[in-house]
């Protein structure tokens, strides 16, 4: 008969709460331990609830059912291995996470750290516009709301797009076939493209070729074969339909290059009520409609 390793048969008769290492049983948490617990959950929390809340991107929905596994993976323990400290910091993440992901929420929906409509026109006044002028920048983009008149979200108004094929559309000229010059703008891809089938769409065949000219030679240049980016600035993005041909040529005229030369080549070429065709029909590009 085998005689039985004495260590091995009295650590399988041991309870499960003398295998613990000491400090890892049940005790009593002190006050700065439990205070530790809570911190520690609720900056971990807070962080990830302010990035979920201010975040708009899809790889969110990500990170949220991965949180929400370890959370079920920690509550889910049995009660012999969650001490009070654990229980503490756990608690913590969850109820500040909740609190981050809604104050996330409030500051990505009210923008509480951009200018108001006040402010704004007080800096117009300052750099020269007259009241009216500023007021006109200002009514133009406050959204119809029964309570209140948001503050503009100065992330979402500003735009970019890339120049390219300069060389290829620098043999189009006004002695070229409209229908070819459309083609060649198609073919060049890219905002090109975009312009060109929206002023077919929005304008006279005329209009349209002769204004996909005067942008070519404003945007491209001298440097045909450079791929530059032109910047789409506020003051044009918020402009919308409804804005008036004053409105809308201040916003360009202010704006920084191409755009002042882009309007002066529009007003020597067309009418005013071309030119404001012209003007909506970009933006309908720069807003996405």
């Amino acid at each position: 008969m085998e005689e039985q390793n004495p260590s091995t048969s009295n650590s399988s008769d041991k309870p499960l709460k003398d295998l613990i290492p000491d400090g890892q049983g049940n005790h009593k948490p002190g006050k700065f331990q439990a205070f530790a617990a809570i911190f520690n959950g609720l900056g971990i929390g807070a962080f990830l609830g302010l990035l979920l809340g201010l975040s708009v991107s899809p790889v969110v929905s990500g990170v949220i059912g991965t949180i929400s596994s370890l959370l079920a993976i920690l509550v889910g323990l049995n009660e012999k291995f969650l001490d009070p400290i654990k229980s503490l910091r756990i608690g913590s993440f969850g109820l500040f996470s909740v609190v981050g992901i809604l104050l996330g929420l409030y500051i990505r929906a009210n923008n509480p750290f951009a200018p108001s409509l006040a402010d704004k026109m007080t800096a117009y006044t300052e750099i020269g516009y007259t009241e009216e002028e500023a007021r006109q920048f200002v009514t133009g983009f406050i959204q119809a709301d029964s309570t209140i008149a948001k503050r503009e979200a100065n992330v979402l108004y500003t735009t970019e797009f890339k120049i390219e094929a300069c060389d290829f559309l620098v043999y189009a000229n006004s002695e070229t076939p409209p229908e070819e010059i459309h083609n060649t703008f198609l073919s060049a891809g890219g905002i090109w493209e975009e312009l060109a089938i929206n002023f077919k769409n929005d304008l006279a065949e005329p209009l349209s070729i002769e204004t996909l000219l005067i942008l070519r030679d404003s945007f491209c240049g001298d440097n045909l074969n450079a791929t530059s980016s032109i910047i789409v600035g506020q003051e044009i993005t918020q402009l919308n339909q409804k804005s008036s041909l004053k409105e809308m040529i201040l916003a360009f005229e202010k704006s920084k290059a191409p755009w002042p030369e882009v309007i002066n080549g529009l007003k020597n070429q067309f009418t005013p009520d071309e030119v404001e065709m012209i003007l909506h029909s970009l933006i309908k590009i720069f807003n996405h409609e």
